[in-house]
């Protein structure tokens, strides 16, 4: 097994299902929201609805599909349930 070079240290890698990109959220909000420099769903936790309005290309149905998205994650449901479809 070789060893890492001295000095040699790498970033902590997020885990794979908290990156934006994963996720089950809709790429027109991803698209906005990586613009923004946002690449984890756990940053959007952190975030008020004022600090999400104030993002370029994010609006009141944006912050809505993103809550009902982080309510189901965390009720441990599939990440697409809670998502609402606009018909």
């Amino acid at each position: 097994m070789a060893s890492r070079p001295a000095g040699k240290t790498s970033k902590p890698r997020a885990a794979s299902s908290d990156m934006l990109a994963r996720s089950k959220i809709p790429v027109w909000i991803v698209k906005a929201l990586l613009s923004s420099g946002i690449k984890r769903v756990s940053q959007l936790s952190s975030m008020t609805d004022d600090e999400l309005l104030a993002l370029p290309g994010i609006g009141k149905r944006a912050i809505e599909l993103i809550r009902s998205f982080q309510s189901a994650r965390e009720s441990g449901g599939s990440q697409a349930r809670g998502l609402p479809v606009r018909r």
